[in-house]
């Protein structure tokens, strides 16, 4: 009996042990793709935080303002999300942040990128009490207009404006798939395809309506430089 118990006991620990390390951990956000699907180390990162995308090539800009951004999943955070929010009321602080101090271990190191983005490890939770302390359970859309999911039919064509559409060649005599009824979403599970409209949607979309743990305050310690000097945000 004594043993049972102890073996229970070392198994709970185990248990709670586990899902939580992760989260708030740091996570750099990765780059695009091009249309052949390979990532493009030339662009800036998915997410950029405080990085002024209007202009070519995009620079970092502490006089620019922050925006909420979320990438799903993150390869560095094992299929957790990693995320950079604004921090509500606050106009100066964000729990992310670009730096060429962020490029190693990222996969366009050396490759042609001069900084990366970072942000922090996150789930999915249904209320402040499945979120580890120092965080709320918020509803954060990704992609905002940028990502169109109100009609599957048309996921193929026009799930974004930056995506390979339906029938693009990805190499040899592969396409992307289209989308609807009769969709080949099971390709989506292929990296060659992560470039897709469809696979795009079909990933991204179900997770708009969900909620996921967001950072109540700002890190300084892991994101010292992500602040703005823009007192024009909204």
């Amino acid at each position: 009996m004594m043993k049972r118990l102890a073996a229970l006991v070392i198994l709970m620990i185990a248990i709670s042990a586990c899902g939580e390390v992760s989260i708030g951990q740091p996570c750099t956000f990765t780059w695009p793709r091009n249309q052949s699907g390979a990532i493009d180390c030339t662009q800036y990162p998915a997410c950029a935080p405080l990085l002024d995308t209007s202009r070519k090539p995009p620079v970092l800009d502490m006089s620019y303002c922050p925006i909420d951004c979320i990438q799903m999943p993150s390869l560095q955070c094992e299929n957790l999300i990693c995320v950079a929010t604004q921090i509500e009321g606050d106009n100066t602080h964000i729990n992310g942040q670009c730096s060429a101090d962020f490029l190693s271990g990222t996969e366009c190191e050396g490759k042609g990128a001069s900084f990366a983005c970072i942000g922090y490890c996150s789930k999915e939770c249904l209320s402040d009490a499945s979120c580890p302390k120092g965080y709320t359970c918020s509803h954060m859309a990704p992609f905002g207009e940028n990502l169109r999911c109100e009609d599957e039919s048309k996921w193929g064509t026009e799930c974004s404006d930056t995506c390979m559409p339906a029938g693009a060649p990805l190499g040899g005599s592969e396409t992307c798939p289209d989308s609807g009824p009769n969709a080949e979403y099971e390709k989506c599970d292929l990296r060659e395809y992560a470039g897709c409209c469809t696979c795009i949607c079909y990933r991204y979309c179900p997770l708009l309506q969900k909620k996921f743990c967001r950072h109540s305050t700002w890190n300084q310690q892991l994101f010292p430089e992500a602040t703005t000097k823009a007192a024009n945000c909204s």
